[in-house]
């Protein structure tokens, strides 16, 4: 923004001639007082009327030009508000900050990210919490661009955005682009190397091993052969010592070059999976033991159901062995907060706590010593399967020194590298709107695709039951697609199914797994599966395949 305005310049002649039509007026004034007021006192009567005059036109003017300013002012970030607002073609999110911090524009992409909430004259770091008072200065109050990077948690999930300033005078456009799932890429690419880097070493790593080995066990066969006491025996303890401590040395950094990162699919039933490993944990314990559980729901973790498993399964195995006799396990799962002993940080999702029946009270002990090599040994690698996903082991005690372990479960990514990208139809918005959709299972993991089904003006139910399911289905009421949680199908995935296609027929039917189905030899008519954490595109696209399939299907019966 410029100095001085056109509009400045403008008002800065208006004075002049004002300022010469006052002057004019006070000479008249002046020339007039004269003949009636003493020759003594004329000289400060003229004196007050030029002081006054030229004060308040000189006040007059300064107020001016600040109004003009500020009205110029106001006007340009009004002007940028709507043109930020209406920047829709943008995929990512662009928004304006005033002076103040204060965010003055917005446009769709941005919203989306906010998630709909009202944002104007609200400041950066109050709608962007990742955002620190540095960053907001650091962006803001800068001459030249500048890039932030900040992750947050949205939906259970960790995103990552990038924040690039552009600023001008008395506005700053900020441009926010999601680099999730860039940054995965990027991890994706460095594992990749480190697999590439493991495979080239491994040759020369066994080689290494074997030329160790051959000279151990050679010094190994010649001790017996040495008289006790010989010189030639210290040298090949040495020798063996050596070469052990080289073999080690080894082995430490190919499992550091091997160690998995977090570019795999992550588990988004933790419930399901703890309980698949309580079941099997029932029938490794002794005679007398049992489990019980308190299972609450989760959000998606960067662990694989099956390390969860592993981790509940081995865990449980090691509290049974430390209490002796015959006795329960207790595994609680929970989000940060909802048990004594579930205290975590917002970094986590939640955590999974195991300990004997009873002794989950809030005052602990140090952590106990490991019971055996073995013991320690599991825990070593329970311990780097966790760091290297992000998340901790933490052993604790209870006041009669049994132990209790808690897993606290790192937050998944908001990308799954396994789903591709799906270009939809221009005219698919169009021809969805207005339809009926029942989604069922578990609400908290379909936050996104109800949004994007309600921007659409879809009528959405959401039920968490297969009898809701089937009582919504019975009804008179049209309805144009049904999408499922598999879970909520149970063992009898292919007789449900079937149910749910002969009450409501003309509905298309989408099953949200993370496998291909076992019902059969075939796939029923009309049903549509795909990944349960795919994208809400690649569902909607689903949801046309299966209604059309749901009306062939209507006209085949007719």
């Amino acid at each position: 923004m410029r100095l001085f305005t056109k509009e400045s310049w403008s008002y800065a002649v208006l004075m002049v001639i004002l300022f010469a039509i006052a002057a004019i007026a006070v000479a008249v004034a002046i020339d007039f007082l004269q003949t009636r007021v003493d020759d003594q006192d004329i000289g400060t009567v003229t004196a007050m009327l030029w002081s006054i005059t030229m004060g308040f036109m000189l006040i007059a003017g300064a107020f001016g030009l600040w109004s003009i300013q500020f009205a110029a002012g106001a006007e340009s970030r009004r002007r940028i508000s709507e043109i930020v607002t209406s920047m829709d073609y943008l995929r990512d999110g662009l928004i304006a900050v005033d002076s103040h911090d204060r965010v003055i524009g917005s446009n769709s992409p941005a919203q989306e990210m906010l998630h709909g909430a009202p944002y104007r004259k609200r400041p950066l770091v109050e709608l962007f919490p990742s955002l620190q008072a540095s960053d907001a200065d650091l962006l803001l109050h800068s001459d030249t661009p500048q890039e932030v990077e900040r992750s947050h948690i949205d939906a259970g999930l960790t995103h990552t955005l990038r924040f690039r300033s552009q600023p001008t005078r008395g506005v700053t456009l900020l441009l926010i682009s999601d680099v999730t799932a860039e940054r995965a890429r990027r991890q994706h690419r460095q594992q990749a190397a480190k697999l590439q880097l493991v495979g080239e070493l491994a040759r020369a790593v066994a080689n290494d091993f074997n030329n160790l080995l051959c000279g151990i066990a050679g010094h190994a066969a010649l001790l017996p052969r040495l008289p006790p006491g010989a010189a030639e025996m210290a040298d090949s303890i040495e020798s063996i010592t050596e070469s052990a401590g080289r073999g080690i040395a080894l082995a430490g950094h190919l499992m550091e070059l091997s160690r998995p990162s977090s570019g795999t699919v992550p588990a988004r039933m933790v419930g399901d999976h703890v309980a698949s490993a309580v079941d099997v944990l029932r029938g490794t314990l002794p005679t007398g033991w049992n489990v019980e559980t308190d299972i609450k729901d989760l959000p998606a973790t960067a662990l694989t159901g099956m390390q969860i498993e592993q981790l509940v399964l081995n865990l449980g195995q090691i509290v049974a062995e430390s209490s002796g006799g015959a006795d329960v396990i207790s595994v609680v799962v929970g989000p940060p907060g909802s048990h004594p002993l579930l205290e975590l940080a917002d970094s986590f999702c939640g955590g999974i706590m195991l300990s004997r029946s009873g002794v989950g009270g809030t005052e602990v002990a140090g952590a106990p010593s490991a019971s055996s090599e073995e013991t320690g040994l599991i825990l070593s690698v329970i311990r780097s399967i966790l760091d290297g996903a992000g998340g901790e082991l933490h052993q604790l005690a209870s006041p009669d020194g049994y132990p209790i372990f808690r897993i606290a479960l790192p937050v998944a990514t908001a990308l799954d590298a396994t789903e591709e990208q799906v270009e939809l139809p221009f005219d698919i918005d169009r021809y969805v709107a207005h339809w009926s959709v029942l989604i069922a299972g578990r609400k908290h993991r379909h936050l996104s695709l109800v949004q994007r089904l309600k921007n659409l003006e879809v009528d959405v139910a959401l039920v968490d039951t297969i009898a809701d399911i089937l009582d919504a289905t019975s009804q008179d009421a049209r309805l144009d697609v049904v999408i499922i949680d598999w879970p909520l199908l149970g063992s009898h995935e292919e007789g449900t199914l079937k149910a749910l296609a002969k009450l409501s027929p003309a509905s298309g039917i989408v099953v949200l797994r993370h496998e291909r189905p076992r019902i059969g030899h075939h796939e029923l008519p009309g049903v549509v599966c795909v990944q349960e954490n795919a994208s809400a595109d690649r569902i909607l696209m689903a949801m046309v395949e299966a209604r059309s399939l749901a009306a062939a299907r209507s006209h085949d019966a007719k």
